[in-house]
């Protein structure tokens, strides 16, 4: 996912490079007048409590893994819609559970509000009004462990009724392996991108993502490969001595 002009600000530094504001003992902001310390520290937490910052928390920097339903439907990464290698095997990361709402207007995003499923559920009717219908949005990250795409790191953000549906069904499967007990540390879904489909009477065959879990692994990655054993060496044949 690029960025956008915006974030060439966030990523340098123009402070003046003479050193002045990096002097020891120098303040971050000037002392409030005497009395005027409480004041000044709860005007500032009004202030913050109005930014919403999950909008840009929520960025991950990776690229946006997409399931398209129009034609045959089809999985695809990064800008470029690369198609990722059939019978490929994807490591859902299930730290990175996240779900809220996003917004859309004249087909670009106009608002998205994510926080980790460890936290409440945003209600959507605290959501701003952007002039443009909220929608229910979960999101989680994925690994790429074979194939011509093993090390691609993605995030698959379902904005889609079938795909809420594939990503809430991970986040119970994995829920139901902790409470089982019996894991032995592999709570990581090994998944296939898959694809499904159902009759609609409007639209005809809607086609919708399956993430279809194979396997389960720990969080630190799959058991390494045992290396092969050397064939053994052919001992040289000594002469017998008359």
């Amino acid at each position: 996912m690029s960025k956008s002009d915006d974030d060439h600000d966030r990523d340098s530094d123009h402070a003046n490079d003479n050193g002045e504001h990096e002097r020891l003992g120098s303040k971050i902001a000037p002392a409030p007048a005497a009395g005027g310390a409480l004041t000044s520290l709860g005007a500032l937490q009004a202030a913050l409590a109005k930014v919403n910052v999950a909008a840009i928390i929520g960025r991950t920097g990776l690229p946006m893994l997409l399931f398209k339903r129009e034609g045959s439907g089809t999985w695809g990464f990064g800008q470029k819609r690369t198609i990722p290698e059939e019978g490929s095997k994807w490591a859902v990361n299930p730290m990175t559970f996240k779900y809220g709402y996003i917004c859309f207007g004249d087909n670009k995003v106009v608002g998205e509000h994510l926080v980790p499923v460890s936290l409440p559920k945003p209600l959507i009717t605290e959501m701003a009004d952007t002039g443009f219908p909220w929608q229910e949005e979960w999101s989680v990250n994925l690994k790429c462990l074979s194939g011509a795409d093993a090390g691609v790191e993605v995030v698959f953000k379902a904005t889609t009724d079938g795909a809420v549906k594939a990503v809430a069904m991970l986040v119970e499967l994995v829920r139901d392996r902790l409470n089982s007990g019996q894991h032995d540390g592999k709570i990581v879904p090994i998944v296939l991108l898959e694809k499904d489909s159902y009759p609609h009477s409007q639209y005809g065959k809607v086609w919708i993502p399956v993430l279809n879990i194979i396997n389960w692994m720990p969080l630190d990655g799959p058991a390494p490969t045992p290396a092969p054993e050397p064939p053994p060496v052919e001992q040289p044949r000594r002469r017998r001595v008359a």
